[in-house]
C-alpha cells in the first residue's frame, strides 16, 4: 500500500483534529445534500432555541379569528380554535427536539455501553444483556408506555426552556427510551465481536492492556463513526414515534403545542377548507426528520473509510 493510498483512506476524523477548516472544505464539497440537512437541522434548532423570541402570539391563547387564512397577521393562518398555527408550529419544535435529542442521548450512552461489554466479554454479561432485550422487546410499545405514564403519571409541560421542558417531559422520554437502547446495543454489540479479533486489539491484550482500557482506547474509537450515523438517524425515528403517540391522544396533553397533535384532533375536520393547518406541522415534521437523515448519511460517508473507498471507486468506475 502507498503512502498515497493509506492517505486517502484514513478516516476524516484525524483530519479534524489536525485541520478543521480542510475536513470543512472537504465535507462541503464531496457532500452537498449532507450540507443541506445540516442546514435543515441548524434551522430547526434555531426555531427550538429562540422559541420565545420568535412568537408574536401566546401558542395556547385562542383570541384570533377561527379559521384564518395565512396573512401578514397570521403568518401561518389560525387553527379551529382562533390559535396561531405559527406560534404552536414554533414552540412545537421544542418539543419534538427536547425529546428526541433526550432520548437519543439516553441511547446512545446505554446502548455503546451495553453493546461493547456484551460483545467483548461474552458469557454471562453477553446472556444477561441480550435476554434483558429480549424481555424488553417482548411487551408492546404502547403497554410499555402505558406501564411508565401509571408509574410516572402522563406528561406535561408550561414550556421554558430546553432543559425545563426535557425534565417536564421525563415520563414520555423513558417510555420511548427503553426499546432503543437495547435495540441499539445489538448493532454495536456485532461490531465488538468483530473488532475483539482484530490484531489491533489482540497486540494491546498482549502488551497488558485490560479489558476496560482496550474497550475505551480500541473499540470505542472504531464504532464512533457507526454510533454517530445511528443517532442522527435515529434523532429522525423519535421525532415520528412522538408526533404518532400525539397524534394518537397519547403523548402530550391535549392543548400544548406538538407537530403530531396539531395534524389530529379538531384540526382534522377541517383540512380540506384550511390545508394550512396539515401543511404547517406536516413540512416541520418532514423537513426535521429529512434533515438529520441526510446529515445522517453524510456522516457516514466521511468517517467510514471503507465507505468512502467505495465511493470514490464508484466514480472512477
Amino acid at each position: 500500500m502507498t503512502a498515497a493510498s493509506v492517505s486517502d483512506d484514513a478516516p476524516v476524523v484525524g483530519e479534524v483534529g489536525r485541520r478543521p477548516s480542510r475536513a470543512v472544505r472537504r465535507f462541503v464539497r464531496e457532500q452537498p445534500l449532507g450540507v443541506f440537512g445540516f442546514v435543515l437541522i441548524a434551522f430547526f434548532l434555531s426555531v427550538a432555541i429562540f422559541a420565545p423570541v420568535l412568537t408574536r402570539y401566546s401558542p395556547t391563547a385562542s383570541g384570533a379569528p377561527l379559521l384564518q387564512s395565512p396573512s401578514a397577521a397570521y403568518w401561518f393562518g389560525t387553527d379551529s380554535l382562533g390559535r396561531d398555527v405559527f406560534s404552536r408550529v414554533v414552540v412545537g419544535s421544542q418539543i419534538s427536539l427536547v425529546i428526541a435529542f433526550s432520548v437519543v442521548t439516553i441511547n446512545i450512552a446505554l446502548s455503546s455501553l451495553l453493546g461493547l461489554v456484551s460483545g467483548y466479554f461474552g458469557g454471562w454479561p453477553d446472556y444477561l444483556i441480550q435476554r434483558s432485550g429480549e424481555a424488553v422487546h417482548a411487551f408492546p410499545g404502547l403497554i410499555l408506555y402505558f406501564l411508565v405514564i401509571a408509574a410516572f403519571g402522563r406528561p406535561s409541560t408550561e414550556g421554558g426552556n430546553l432543559l425545563s421542558i426535557a425534565w417536564d417531559l421525563r415520563a414520555l422520554i423513558l417510555a420511548l427510551s427503553l426499546p432503543a437502547f437495547f435495540g441499539g446495543s445489538r448493532i454495536l454489540r456485532a461490531a465488538a465481536l468483530s473488532l475483539k479479533q482484530t490484531d489491533f486489539v489482540l497486540g494491546a491484550r498482549a502488551v497488558g492492556a485490560n479489558d476496560w482500557r482496550i474497550i475505551m482506547s480500541h473499540l470505542l474509537p472504531n464504532v464512533t463513526p457507526l454510533i454517530l450515523v445511528q443517532a442522527s438517524s435515529a434523532v429522525g425515528g423519535i421525532i415520528l414515534a412522538e408526533s404518532a403517540l400525539s397524534f394518537l391522544g397519547l403523548g402530550v396533553p391535549p392543548g400544548t403545542p406538538s407537530w403530531g397533535a396539531d395534524l389530529a384532533g379538531r384540526n382534522r375536520t377541517f383540512f380540506v377548507e384550511a390545508p394550512w393547518l396539515a401543511l404547517a406541522p406536516g413540512f416541520a415534521i418532514s423537513f426535521t426528520v429529512l434533515g438529520f437523515n441526510l446529515f445522517g448519511d453524510a456522516l457516514r460517508d466521511v468517517l467510514d473509510p471503507r465507505m468512502r473507498g467505495r465511493s470514490r471507486r464508484s466514480q472512477r468506475g
